[in-house]
């Protein structure tokens, strides 16, 4: 899965690097998908969400849609009746709503999705389904569903497990969805210091009115609110292995932390989150490790190691 920048690892690059271990890519828009094609991505790109108004671009990028609800039939069987597009030139995959409740369809909409997509000629490539959690619920009614499409279309492949279950080998079927755990132990997060001070005890530091109860040092790093450090639910930096917490309100394009009873160098290097400290970081934001690895944005620099990892150099 590159779906969301490749959880902020960044689309483009990590597929490129990792097309000779990956069969097929997933994305969430077609607009994702279409970047990959453009980029020259040759593997499958399957696109979980597709609006009504992308159906026809997405056939024509070839890219894999996923069909999740009766509208968006409807609009391709508007389509081949007025030979817009071409059955065989439909790839998809069907959504099934297996307990989550998020896209799909459900086990009383199966047998009319069935029935119409034969009628159109329309042969969709695969099924799946995605668990909330290991639910022997969603488990039993996925495979009784996924059944019932294979029967009537028996080239269908299934798949159901993402990275929480690849090891879980009754659930696996005929692919996986690998997602973050093929990114674990892959993003360092760093910036610089800018401005180092002494403060001194009761002075004010940044917006609004914190005021340091002791003497400290300071560190001024560069990085805000608009490069994904978190305004309301600030997390430390390290300094020379060293914790420094926040002090004082995040600002749009610097943070300012506090150094205790050292005084670091400007230029020095600031660690924000990184494979050890991650998990650390998203219980400090009072998150998850998702939100960490996907929130760096704006003017954040993203730069390769290609010698660390498998996979062909990808620019």
């Amino acid at each position: 899965m590159v779906k969301a920048d490749a959880y902020g690892h960044g689309l483009v690059p990590v597929a490129l690097a990792t097309e000779d271990l990956a069969d097929a890519f997933g994305v969430a828009t077609v607009e994702e998908g279409a970047a990959l094609k453009a980029a020259g991505v040759t593997n499958d790109v399957m696109a979980l969400i597709c609006a009504i108004d992308e159906l026809e671009y997405a056939i024509e990028q070839g890219i894999i849609f996923v069909l999740s609800d009766f509208a968006q039939l409807s609009k391709i069987e508007t389509m081949l009746l007025s030979g817009e597009v071409r059955a065989s030139d439909i790839r998809m995959h069907i959504a099934l709503d297996s307990g989550m409740h998020r896209l799909g369809f459900c086990e009383e909409e199966l047998d009319e999705l069935l029935d119409r997509l034969k009628a159109c000629g329309v042969n969709p490539e695969g099924v799946y389904s995605h668990l909330r959690v290991r639910s022997y619920r969603q488990i039993s009614a996925f495979k009784r569903m996924s059944e019932k499409s294979a029967a009537v279309f028996p080239n269908i492949v299934r798949h159901l497990a993402s990275s929480r279950f690849i090891g879980c080998k009754s659930l696996s079927y005929d692919m996986v969805r690998v997602g973050i755990s093929a990114y674990e132990g892959a993003m360092t997060v760093k910036s610089t210091v800018v401005a180092a001070r002494r403060i001194e005890k009761g002075e004010y530091v940044s917006y609004g009115n914190y005021k340091v109860k002791d003497a400290t040092n300071s560190a001024v790093v560069f990085g805000g609110y608009a490069d994904g450090a978190y305004r309301e639910r600030p997390s430390a930096v390290y300094i020379r292995g060293r914790r420094c917490p926040v002090i004082g309100r995040v600002c749009m394009d610097m943070t300012v932390v506090d150094c205790g009873d050292f005084l670091p160098d400007i230029g020095e290097e600031v660690v924000l989150s990184d494979p050890e400290r991650i998990g650390l970081v998203a219980k400090e934001r009072k998150s998850i490790n998702y939100t960490v690895m996907t929130c760096w944005h704006g003017r954040v620099e993203r730069i390769y190691d290609y010698d660390q990892g498998g996979g062909k150099k990808g620019g």
